[in-house]
């Protein structure tokens, strides 16, 4: 089910929210279980078979937190950890990575059996990597043991099942105690219906209309010019933003809406002067579960072997280039290498990752080896330093769209002209497969028109955060041209969401699933 669909706007979420209200009034553990249930016909109305599939990871993995509790031997907490993440990674291993990697040797004539892919159950990657945080916060005694019922809710909670924010306990389950749980309040309803409108709006009306350019683009690249090819590239830089933007809009927005707050995921990561920065904005769940469970790790084993052998760790030893090798480039691009895993089994997913990985690199020895003060930190202003970042995002995410390596260096190609000019972007004969509801993009005036205005929302307006007002001055990235744009629970603005609502309404069959849900 997805949160752009009728069925979920109309039917659904209103009868979550009523439901909610009623058992309120019983008892906490009748709250928790409406919860439970309602994430639960949430994630079945897309395959019930999976069902099981859900359960028996849920009760997995707190039958392993049980083994994990105050008063067990510290050797055996230790073991069972261990067992635990296997056991989660063979799970997500078997769905998502076993029969690709079987089919690459398949495709490389190692083998002559094909197989069939299994179908990806929607959102295991969140589910599983959250129940594994779970498991080793519970280890270092960070979080507390739960009973069935919340840790349910903890992990199945609609609104960040399938494509997340990636929660710690920690976050969400002191919100689930008696004081937090009862009922509706109006302010928080007003507040997360209207960041629900404004996610809504930004997938429906700005990502799904702009995803048929970069869709036939990517499926036709040996008909397309350098024209085409960039504004093909552009076009999946910009659904992509505003799909994801929307959809972790709307996923705060529903949890509001329940009186409960979600972290940020999602904080204008395209104003970025750098990649670190980019990454501290883009999937910042995901950059936080990567820097505390992977690269915080992968550190510490690195920095133990340089103990071991004599050599230093300070901050004055990653200046020098054995250390900045073995400090931050291995541990950062070791990380990345495996967040590209994550996002999928191919190749292209590894050469995303890879990349990042190096992005990163670069950023940081830019850091070290030419620290704030510098002259060269003086000469470069600041709209470079996005445009460039922004850059070397479009490159990986060439990677990221395309069905392989092959097809995602010859895109690149193709931009930089080794192809040859090619046919004029308005001569691109798969035009004609772009839906009625998108007709614009097929000239290149409107196309770049569209483009443009999505340059315009995304550099020179407030982001949704802060026009609802739950971020802080300090953390506004760049003054835009509205900066008093302030939402409050008025008429006007009211009046305002529900003719934006209408409009994406009218637009909800023209709708496509969200792009993270495929990982």
């Amino acid at each position: 089910m997805l949160f752009s669909s009728a069925i979920f706007i109309f039917l659904f979420l209103p009868a979550s929210l009523i439901g909610y209200q009623i058992v309120s009034r019983f008892s906490r553990s009748a709250t928790l279980a409406w919860l439970t249930i309602t994430s639960f016909f949430f994630y079945g109305y897309w395959n019930s078979s999976y069902l099981v599939l859900l359960t028996a990871s849920i009760v997995m993995n707190y039958l392993f937190a049980r083994m994990l509790g105050e008063g067990k031997p510290e050797a055996s907490q230790s073991r069972w950890l261990v067992i635990a993440i296997l056991a989660n990674l063979g799970l997500l291993g078997y769905y998502k990575y076993l029969f690709p990697f079987l089919n690459f040797f398949h495709d490389h004539g190692v083998t002559n059996h094909a197989f069939a892919n299994v179908v990806l159950p929607l959102g295991i990657s969140f589910f599983t990597f959250t129940q594994i945080a779970y498991l080793i916060d519970l280890r270092q005694q960070i979080a507390k043991r739960q009973g069935l019922l919340p840790y349910s809710v903890f992990v199945t909670f609609f609104p960040h099942l399938i494509a997340g924010p990636i929660i710690h306990p920690r976050e969400l389950m002191p919100q689930l105690d008696e004081e937090r749980i009862r009922g509706l309040d109006a302010g928080d309803l007003a507040l997360g219906v209207s960041w629900f409108v404004m996610g809504l709006a930004k997938k429906v009306l700005i990502a799904d209309r702009i995803a048929p350019l970069s869709d036939v683009v990517f499926h036709n690249l040996g008909s397309a010019g350098i024209v085409t090819a960039w504004l093909g590239a552009l076009a999946y830089s910009m659904q992509l933003y505003f799909d994801f933007s929307g959809y972790s809009d709307m996923a705060l927005g529903l949890a509001r809406m329940f009186s409960i707050e979600f972290p940020f995921n999602f904080n204008s990561p395209y104003k970025s002067q750098g990649i670190i920065e980019f990454w501290q904005r883009w999937h910042m769940t995901l950059s936080r579960y990567l820097n505390e469970y992977l690269y915080t790790p992968i550190l510490r084993w690195t920095n133990g072997r340089r103990i071991s052998a004599g050599k230093k760790v300070s901050r004055k030893a990653s200046a020098t280039l054995e250390g900045f090798t073995s400090m931050v480039a291995f541990p950062v691009i070791m990380t990345m290498f495996l967040a590209g895993i994550w996002h999928g089994a191919g190749m292209q997913f590894v050469m995303f990752g890879v990349l990042q990985g190096l992005y990163l690199t670069v950023n940081h020895a830019w850091r070290i080896f030419t620290p704030q003060g510098h002259r060269f930190h003086r000469k470069v202003p600041a709209p470079f330093m996005i445009a460039l970042t922004f850059l070397a995002f479009l490159i990986s995410l060439v990677f990221f769209r395309s069905a392989n390596v092959h097809e995602a260096v010859y895109l690149l190609q193709t931009m930089c002209g080794i192809h040859g000019r090619g046919p004029a972007f308005d001569a691109f004969p798969y035009m004609k497969y772009i839906p009625p509801t998108s007709r614009f993009l097929s000239h290149l005036s409107t196309a770049a028109l569209s483009l443009l205005i999505c340059f315009f929302i995304i550099w020179a307006l407030p982001n949704t955060q802060e026009i609802l007002g739950q971020l802080p001055k300090d953390e506004v990235l760049k003054p835009s041209i509205l900066p008093n744009l302030r939402w409050r629970p008025t008429a006007t603005w009211s009046l305002g969401l529900t003719l934006l609502l209408c409009c994406a309404i009218l637009l909800l069959d023209a709708s496509t699933s969200f792009l993270y849900f495929q990982f």
